[in-house]
C-alpha cells in the first residue's frame, strides 16, 4: 500500500512494529531524507474512561538553501482524542486545525516563530 501526500506518492518501506509504519517519498536517497511516519496507540480502557486514542503523522525532508542541504525539516501532526467522544466533534477539531494551517497566521507561527497575542 502507498500513501499520497499533496499528490506525492510515498511507498511502503518498513513496519516499525504493529503500530508504526514508514513510507518513503519520491526524493528519498541515501543522503536525502524524504519519508512519512505513521504511528498509533490504542486507547487504554479503565473503569472510569474509554481512554484516548493517539495518532501521529510525521513528515521528514532534507531541506536546502536552494543548492546545498542545510538540515532536516520535520512537521508533525499528533492527536489525543477520547475514544468515546462523538465522531463529528473529532472530525471538526481536525478540520478546524487543517483549515487554520493554510492561513498566513499559521505560517507566521510555524515559520517565523511568532506567537499571536
Amino acid at each position: 500500500m502507498s500513501l499520497t501526500i499533496n499528490a506525492l506518492a510515498y511507498a511502503n518501506d518498513t513496519s516499525r512494529g504493529p503500530d508504526s509504519f514508514r513510507y518513503l517519498g519520491p526524493n528519498q536517497t541515501l543522503s536525502v531524507k524524504d519519508y512519512a511516519d505513521m504511528w498509533r496507540k490504542a486507547p487504554i480502557v479503565t473503569s472510569t474512561s474509554a481512554g484516548k486514542g493517539r495518532s501521529l503523522a510525521k513528515l521528514t525532508r532534507t531541506l536546502t538553501d536552494g543548492t546545498d542541504a542545510v538540515g532536516d525539516g520535520i512537521v508533525k501532526f499528533e492527536t489525543s482524542i477520547p475514544a468515546d467522544s462523538a465522531r463529528a466533534q473529532q472530525e471538526a477539531m481536525i478540520d478546524d486545525l487543517a483549515t487554520w494551517l493554510l492561513t498566513a497566521a499559521a505560517k507566521s507561527v510555524l515559520l517565523d516563530h511568532e506567537i499571536v497575542q
